[in-house]
């Protein structure tokens, strides 16, 4: 009788336009993807990269990718209610006063982001909605931290205005919720971005349960919409992993996501203090494969299907799209920036998983997509697509090493491969020194001025290597 009633229930959703998507068929559709960083996540859109134009959603498609994550942030002056009112003392909970009603979010700012997710449909694109921001940090997701850095916005849970945050962080899910109740399946909600930074486990354990039963409250299409979560505590490829069994057991819609942004000292390479440029020997790939399959086999024991968020790497030689400018502590050299992408992109499409490769516009430090001009930075789009290199060019990688970059007086070059000569062009392409030394393992470079200057190596089995290198003496 109960599996009868199961199937009235299930054909009568599905006469009403509701027909479910499993987790699994919607990861396999969401497949490769992109996000648009930077915009609707700043304080004000416009501030951190160009307003969006339904003509990024365009490109994004006729690109190939199937679908977009949409960072928003919804704290500032987005949403009313100011919580700093309240105290952040132990035991002030009961002198809490305020009432979901005080939380109103703009609607305004939601009409306007009901706009670009109906450009991004329109554009058959699945649509992740993601909370996310630093307002969001600052207002809420830091004031669960017990990190030294974030004291200044630490509450005590037991305070009022931790009673207060987190009233509102759920009374805008349930604005959300309402407001996109009918809308396509193809609009997926993720709770929170980047929690554990703050959040214990067990912190984001509550949380999630929390929204998800909003989100199912408000019925409609939000009774079967996919939902994707994570967990706090640890980040990175361990995040998904915390995620309690009460959790993933008390619904049927759930994407469990993770980012990677490993290693730092390639990915965040144009800041000045993480400084490996290259990327792709075999030791660099072993470190993904076993970080991603421990995601994978974790998700075959629980059932829950991958979403890979975000990942990167910093713009080749800490290049400005906005400035037209090379970094001042260099950054990933071209080849290792496109392989790492690739392999991840690759990685991720074999294990089952889907993903949306991060792009924070051309302003950044991390671009894919230059707005201004509706271009593409070089080679990352077609490694993420799948439409990679030959292979000798993507694998330069694992051939030759230079470092340091930026360069004072001298560089040094490893290579697995004997090198038959290097010569140094500047960007005008003239040739202003050469050094017919075999196997050469260092450069010392002559008086010429700071700037940048393309490197080139010639190997003896033909291959060559070209990079850009930071001169300042």
């Amino acid at each position: 009788m109960k599996h009868y009633s199961m199937f009235i229930i299930a054909f009568v959703i599905y006469a009403l336009g509701y027909a479910q998507i499993t987790p699994q068929t919607m990861v396999g559709n969401m497949g490769r993807g992109i996000n648009i960083g930077n915009v609707l996540s700043a304080p004000k859109e416009g501030n951190w990269a160009l307003a969006l134009t339904d003509t990024y959603l365009k490109d994004v498609a006729s690109a190939g990718f199937t679908s977009v994550r949409i960072p928003i942030d919804f704290f500032g002056d987005r949403t009313s209610g100011n919580t700093s009112v309240y105290s952040k003392a132990e035991n002030t909970s009961a002198s809490y006063t305020g009432t979901p009603s005080d939380y109103v979010v703009n609607p305004a700012y939601l009409d306007r982001i009901e706009e670009v997710i109906t450009w991004a449909l329109n554009e058959n694109l699945i649509v992740v909605l993601d909370f996310h921001g630093n307002t969001l940090k600052d207002e809420f997701l830091h004031t669960f931290s017990t990190k030294s850095k974030d004291a200044p916005y630490y509450t005590h849970p037991t305070s009022a205005k931790r009673a207060a945050d987190n009233e509102k962080f759920r009374t805008i899910w349930l604005s959300i919720a309402n407001r996109f109740k009918d809308y396509s399946l193809n609009l997926i909600f993720e709770v929170v971005n980047e929690p554990y930074f703050s959040l214990s486990a067990n912190d984001m354990d509550i949380l999630n349960e929390d929204i998800i039963n909003i989100i199912r409250s408000t019925g409609g299409k939000n009774t079967y919409r996919n939902i994707i979560i994570t967990g706090g505590g640890k980040n990175s490829f361990e995040a998904p992993l915390q995620i309690s069994d009460q959790v993933l057991n008390m619904d049927n819609y759930l994407i469990a996501t993770f980012h990677y942004y490993w290693p730092r000292d390639f990915t965040a390479s144009a800041s000045e203090n993480h400084n490996d440029y290259d990327w792709g020997t075999p030791t660099d790939k072993t470190e993904i494969d076993k970080n991603f399959g421990a995601v994978q086999t974790w998700s075959a024991d629980k059932n829950i299907p991958i979403y890979l968020g975000e990942f990167g790497a910093d713009n080749e030689g800490g290049f400005n799209y906005n400035k037209n400018t090379y970094g001042a502590f260099g950054g990933p050299e071209e080849a290792s920036r496109i392989l790492y992408h690739e392999y991840l992109a690759e990685k991720a499409i074999d294990l089952g998983f889907s993903f949306t490769a991060w792009d924070a516009g051309h302003k950044s430090g991390k671009t894919i997509y230059i707005a201004p001009t509706r271009t593409w930075a070089k080679g990352i789009k077609e490694a993420l697509l799948g439409n990679t290199l030959s292979n000798n060019e993507s694998n330069k990688s694992e051939l030759i090493k230079v470092f340091p970059n930026p360069s004072r007086d001298h560089i040094n070059i490893k290579s697995n491969q004997t090198i038959d000569n290097v010569e140094l062009y500047n960007l005008h392409g003239s040739m202003i020194y050469k050094n017919n030394s075999k196997d050469i393992t260092q450069l010392h470079w002559p008086a010429i001025a700071n700037g940048t200057y393309i490197l080139i190596a010639k190997l003896t089995n033909g291959a060559h290597y070209n990079t850009k290198i930071l001169i300042l003496n």
